[in-house]
């Protein structure tokens, strides 16, 4: 299996990070709202989990995700770029649309929040 993970770093949370994701109506449905996990992170993109199953087809879907790192709130738009289901949940990679002021903050928060992690141990 090949991977496609041209990123700088990715950054795994210990414990996963709270956040919601909100799915834009596809073909005429109603939006969607879950509960998410966010289980790593990098400047584009993210793995998340869902106790749901988000959509059929992922590679149309277009998500909104919101979560706080150091008490900071953020928000991005996504996409989904693949599904794994396991057990009762989904995993999720949604590949990040940012700005380079975005990608600046985020990487900013990511090693901030590394560096008090690692305090706290």
């Amino acid at each position: 299996m090949r991977f496609k993970r041209q990123e700088p770093f990715r950054y795994q949370f210990g414990q996963p990070l709270a956040g919601s994701l909100r799915v834009a109506g596809i073909d005429g449905k109603q939006e969607e709202e879950h509960s998410a996990y966010i289980h790593d992170l990098s400047p584009h993109g993210m793995k998340l989990e869902t106790l749901r199953r988000i959509a059929d087809e992922h590679d149309k879907t277009t998500v909104e995700i919101a979560f706080s790192i150091n008490n900071a709130p953020l928000r991005f738009f996504g996409k989904i770029v693949w599904e794994k289901p396991f057990g009762r949940t989904y995993y999720y990679g949604v590949r990040l649309f940012v700005s380079a002021e975005e990608e600046e903050m985020l990487i900013r928060e990511i090693k901030r929040h590394a560096a008090l992690y690692r305090k706290r141990k």
